[in-house]
């Protein structure tokens, strides 16, 4: 489940890295509503990648929350 956390690595590809007022979801490459479709098919698979797609849809919920916290 930590290795999870490497999905913001993308974050690096953006200019500025950090933005503080800014959405991650549908901005940076891996958190795309495409690449979430992707985490919730994933869980349908046998270990471990259930558990990564899992994971990852953790994280995007995460990223979503903080999101609507923002506005």
């Amino acid at each position: 489940m930590l290795s999870t956390m490497m999905v913001d690595l993308d974050h690096l590809l953006a200019n500025p890295i950090y933005q503080e007022d800014r959405c991650s979801i549908n901005f940076h490459p891996l958190h795309t509503y495409y690449a979430i479709a992707v985490y919730i098919i994933m869980i349908f698979f046998r270990k471990p990648l259930n558990i990564i797609g899992i994971g990852l849809l953790l994280h995007m919920l995460t990223d979503f929350i903080d999101c609507i916290i923002q506005n």
